[in-house]
């Protein structure tokens, strides 16, 4: 899990909202914008309003990253078209 200091715009399903003042950490649930204000609902019926958009601390799993070297093409040779039992010979 990494910190990160976001737009309450910006956070998405399943960040962490960062407590205050030794509050639990609240995992968000649903995030809707409405013309001067964030929600930020949190299981049942708790939710946090935020007036326009300020930053909040969120916590965010970090992205995963593959290193594996993916090949050039995922395209194999060109090798002629193999003729089916139905079609006869040509």
């Amino acid at each position: 899990m990494i910190k990160l200091r976001l737009r309450a715009s910006e956070v998405r399903l399943g960040d962490r909202l960062v407590g205050l003042g030794g509050q639990p950490n609240r995992v968000v649930m649903q995030v809707r914008r409405m013309s001067r204000e964030v929600r930020l609902l949190h299981g049942g019926a708790d939710e946090t309003r935020l007036v326009g958009d300020p930053y909040v601390w969120i916590m965010r799993a970090e992205p995963r990253v593959i290193e594996e070297e993916l090949p050039h093409t995922v395209w194999g040779v060109r090798t002629p078209r193999r003729i089916q039992p139905w079609e006869g010979d040509r």
